[in-house]
């Protein structure tokens, strides 16, 4: 899992955490960064977390394909043997999706409002995903979904002006998937 103490982290509810506590075995960050220009005629303004960060997790497939991966013994000689092994690993695949809507825009010369809030920058980001989710031994097929979301994480934004004056906000964040099992 990703530690930083600069992160913020949310349980499956959306819930602030100190830190995920999770009985599976294996879990998987899948982060993105985003970047947005403040719209002219617009002032960018962050004051705490009352944003929202959707994420679409539905282009997600789990498969089991063989890996060639490495592995040590002790040798009863002396010193460590390594040899070559073929393991089932179990990769998550696929497309994840994120829709950000963060801080607040502030008109320079303010008009008429609809709405009760004020207006967020909005940013997207696509991730294209191959992690490694668990390895298996046994000869199995694994569901489409092997995985459930157990919680996300974000980083404040950082603010930077351009050569022409305008803010441009990078936002850091993501979410933490299980394993499930197949």
């Amino acid at each position: 899992m990703i530690e930083n103490k600069d992160l913020i982290y949310f349980n499956a509810d959306g819930e602030r955490v100190e830190r995920l506590e999770e009985d599976l075995q294996f879990l998987t960050p899948i982060s993105f960064c985003a970047s947005a220009i403040v719209p002219d005629g617009f002032t960018f303004d962050f004051s705490g977390f009352d944003s929202s960060v959707c994420s679409d997790l539905s282009e997600l497939f789990c498969s089991v394909r063989p890996e060639e991966v490495q592995g040590t013994a002790p040798n009863p000689c002396g010193g460590t043997i390594t040899c070559q092994l073929v393991v089932n690993a179990v990769r998550l695949t696929g497309t994840a999706r994120f829709q950000v809507n963060i801080g607040n825009l502030t008109p320079n010369t303010p008009g008429t409002s609809l709405g009760d809030g004020p207006c967020k920058l909005g940013m997207e980001a696509t991730v294209f995903v191959n992690e490694l989710l668990s390895y298996s031994c046994r000869e199995e097929t694994c569901l489409e979904k092997c995985f459930t979301s157990v919680g996300a994480f974000a980083g404040l934004p950082s603010v930077t002006t351009d050569g022409c004056g305008r803010q441009i906000v990078t936002f850091f964040g993501g979410t933490i998937v299980g394993f499930d099992g197949c």
